[in-house]
């Protein structure tokens, strides 16, 4: 089903689209995460996991230049309506689980850093207003709030950075590759957990105008994301000792706390405040994907499938455990590790094995 071009976006807006499924709050505490398994030679595992989302990014455009449609299209092209139905769910699924994710872990940092004792719901509730009247407007609306999480938050608070470099040791990268590769590949799988997002293309990809156009925007927006994450994570390892970083769960939050200024303190929680856009903006864009997705395979409307989807996020962050969270996260962790970054190669090569047998036959 062809998209009317009154609902698509042009080429260039696949930057932005990339860099907001990226970042998210995951940007606030990989470094210590992949600290833990390899050291400061973690920013390492960094370039490297932006490599190789460049490379899925590479596969994704070419299944999807080859349908010309989204995984759907894909999966029924590929396994027939039954079969590509309920794996089409399994990965607008995970859309939702991954909006859930980044909404619980926001949810937390509110609590640990500015308001202990404010009700969960009050917090989802505001958010997920927020994203309904984002995405009841439309992908063009999604799009623009993915542009001004960009533009807005995101480059004045990277200059930020200056701040901790004042009194950073460099030292502390020396000596590079003191890993075996055993750590670094585990710190190389946290990366990669960190920098996912970007198969949310497999659903937004008929919505971009010229689509094959934006090939070039999406690889620039995986680019500055490698760039921005590695920044990140060296700024971390250079402010921070091994010791420190261990045991400091938001390091780049307590990065922020450094920053003085004559008419401001307390600059993270303007910081965390700010960042309610990038965090609007990830829901909106994963919710989007799945309530999009819900519509094409059962034929319901729309807004509906997202005022279920809404209420049902926002009901269960009231009930979620720790215990609950960490198994939400390891869900994300595995599904973006095993099905994107194997099923989809696979699924490239399956698809273009029929089509050519098709042809043939």
């Amino acid at each position: 089903m062809k998209v009317n071009k009154r609902h698509q976006v042009s080429p260039y807006f696949a930057f932005f689209l990339i860099y907001n499924s990226q970042v998210g709050v995951g940007i606030l505490s990989f470094q210590r995460t992949i600290a833990e398994k390899a050291g400061y030679d973690a920013w390492i595992s960094v370039i490297i996991a932006g490599c190789l989302v460049q490379i899925f990014l590479w596969i994704m455009y070419k299944l999807l230049i080859k349908q010309d449609g989204d995984i759907i299209d894909i999966h029924t092209s590929t396994f027939g309506n039954t079969l590509g139905k309920f794996l089409s769910a399994g990965i607008i699924f995970y859309y939702w689980m991954a909006s859930l994710s980044v909404l619980t872990e926001y949810i937390e940092i509110i609590h640990v850093w500015m308001f202990p004792t404010l009700p969960s719901w009050v917090i989802s509730s505001l958010l997920l207003l927020l994203v309904y009247y984002c995405v009841s407007g439309g992908f063009r609306a999604v799009v623009g709030l993915s542009f001004l999480s960009f533009v807005f938050p995101q480059v004045l608070i990277t200059f930020l950075y200056i701040f901790p470099l004042k009194t950073a040791h460099f030292s502390n990268l020396l000596p590079i590759m003191n890993h075996s590769l055993t750590e670094m590949a585990d710190s190389l799988k946290s990366s990669m957990y960190t920098m996912a997002g970007t198969e949310a293309l497999l659903m937004y990809y008929p919505f971009i105008r010229n689509p094959e156009a934006s090939r070039k925007y999406a690889h620039l927006g995986v680019l500055f994301t490698t760039v921005l994450y590695t920044i990140s994570a060296v700024v971390s390892f250079t402010f921070y000792s091994e010791n420190q970083l261990k045991t400091t769960l938001w390091p780049e939050l307590s990065l922020i706390k450094i920053t003085k200024l004559s008419y401001l303190e307390r600059f993270e929680y303007l910081y965390i405040s700010m960042y309610a856009i990038i965090v609007t903006s990830l829901i909106a864009l994963f919710l989007w994907c799945s309530a999009r997705g819900f519509k094409k395979l059962f034929h319901i409307k729309q807004p509906y499938i997202l005022l279920f989807l809404l209420v049902a996020s926002g009901g269960i962050t009231q009930f979620i455990t720790e215990d609950l969270k960490n198994l939400l996260d390891n869900f994300i962790i595995y599904m973006n590790l095993y099905i994107f970054y194997l099923y989809i190669p696979i699924l490239l090569l399956l698809f273009t094995f029929l089509k050519r047998g098709k042809k043939h036959g």
